[in-house]
């Protein structure tokens, strides 16, 4: 993986001082404390910490005499430094403010009993052991004139950088807000729960259904036991280059939640989300508009065991079906979906069905709960009763998962897969998280035709501030 510069960092003190107008000169001491903390929890070099400060003294102006209050000008209000979501500040009168977030996630993983893939007569890569930076993701969100918010992440693992949220909104609705940009379209529980916050390291085999982060317009609305999420979307950020060809189409979709149990350990969970996309007016029905593929659970192990390729071809729309449940009894817990992809296509070819899902349980051996968010319907961060390293064992959580998917129907051959998920998680800290994962692998057949039945184990070290 090549390193790269994170140059963007010294015009840190720039946005800060666009977004807080008149904090430039005010606030330098507050800057000046936060820069500090950036620099001694590692997010900030040495040398980025020095180029800023420098900048900061370069960028202050001469002290001028005071003058008379003009009408429509008032003074910038004093700002505050704050660490709960991230590191950031604020107004203390709570109009503006912005937030510095981060995670870094390190994966390996060991394959074993995985055989050679071959497809209609090209060799693929085999499935093999390997490890991999799995996210290194730095975000940026916060809010001005107090309604309006923003939000954006940027991902630079691998060998492209890639955006994930990145939208603005505004929130000066009673219980609702709207956004445009690129966002996440409302459906599946695992899809909506963030990837720090989920029981194993990666999706279970149906997330091949769910339609993804794409570009366009949503509007969320909650109660204290319920939310709704609906939404219009054209395409993600990277679809365009391959399907350039007449209109991009669109899709649109909600998802609702209720939770007739809500309380601090125990939860009941109801879901129901829907999802209808078309694929644009495209004179040339050879170019497929659709793709559904998954990994073995493991993003190190990096084949589609299963995959319609491009044989999924002329391709009018797609609805799609979810159906969630989840429980929290203390310790103990439930969850499940169960996602459905119905394909329409066009020039005389057969409808097409491709479903799957999963369910598993989880139990924390230290006491904790899984932290549901009833209001968004989804699971928050776990917090250890006690941090490990001050007395205490931090959190230790053991989870069983049972997943399938089945992408054949029809002239597509894509696979169907069984998946037995064991997983071991350690939480230290509410920031930092040990994992481990042992993956049973069972395809009838795979993309490739073969029964391929490899075991994943893979191990995962993660942190976020």
């Amino acid at each position: 993986m090549k390193r790269r510069s994170l140059r963007p960092w010294p015009g840190l003190a720039l946005l800060v001082a666009l977004l807080f107008p008149g904090i430039a000169t005010a606030g330098n001491q507050q800057m000046l404390q936060l820069l500090t903390i950036l620099r001694d929890n590692g997010t900030l070099t040495e040398e980025q910490y020095q180029q800023l400060v420098l900048a900061m003294d370069e960028e202050e102006p001469a002290a001028a005499p005071s003058a008379p209050s003009s009408p429509g000008i008032t003074t910038a209000p004093d700002i505050q430094l704050t660490t709960e979501g991230g590191v950031g500040v604020q107004t203390m009168d709570g109009q503006f403010g912005m937030r510095l977030k981060g995670r870094v996630m390190t994966d390996a993983a060991l394959v074993q009993d995985a055989v050679p893939n071959v497809k209609k007569g090209e060799v693929k890569d085999r499935l093999g052991s390997a490890a991999e930076l799995r996210s290194v993701r730095l975000g940026l969100e916060g809010w001005f004139y107090g309604d309006w918010e923003y939000q954006l992440e940027v991902d630079f693992a691998g060998d492209d950088t890639n955006v994930g949220d990145a939208w603005l909104g505004y929130s000066g609705f009673d219980r609702s807000r709207i956004r445009v940009g690129a966002i996440k379209e409302p459906f599946g529980l695992e899809e909506q729960t963030s990837a720090l916050n989920t029981t194993f390291m990666e999706p279970a085999l149906p997330g091949a259904l769910v339609p993804g982060r794409n570009v366009g317009v949503a509007y969320d609305t909650h109660g204290e036991s319920w939310s709704l999420a609906l939404g219009l979307f054209g395409e993600g950020l990277d679809d365009g280059d391959d399907n350039d060809v007449g209109d991009e189409g669109w899709g649109g979709g909600f998802r609702a939640t209720y939770a007739p149990i809500a309380g601090a350990r125990r939860a009941l969970h109801l879901g129901l989300a829907a999802n209808y996309r078309t694929y644009g007016a495209n004179p040339d029905y050879e170019d497929s508009r659709l793709r559904l593929r998954s990994r073995p659970e493991s993003h190190v192990a990096d084949t589609w065991l299963l995959d319609t390729d491009d044989d999924l071809v002329a391709v009018d729309a797609a609805a799609r079906l979810g159906l969630e449940a989840a429980a929290v009894l203390g310790a103990f817990s439930l969850q499940g979906e169960y996602l459905q992809a119905s394909v329409t296509r066009g020039d005389g070819q057969q409808d097409l069905l491709f479903d799957g899902y999963y369910a598993y349980a989880s139990w924390f051996l230290t006491g904790e709960s899984r932290n549901y968010d009833a209001r968004h319907g989804e699971f928050d961060r776990i917090r250890p009763l006690r941090n490990f390293g001050r007395g205490g064992p931090g959190a230790w959580e053991f989870g069983l998962r049972y997943s399938a998917l089945d992408l054949e129907d029809g002239d597509i051959e894509g696979g169907v897969a069984r998946n037995f998920t064991l997983g071991v998680n350690w939480y230290l800290n509410p920031q930092l998280r040990l994992m481990a994962n042992y993956i049973w692998v069972d395809t009838e057949p795979d993309a490739f035709g073969n029964d391929n039945d490899p075991r994943i184990l893979q191990l995962r070290a993660q942190y976020d501030f």
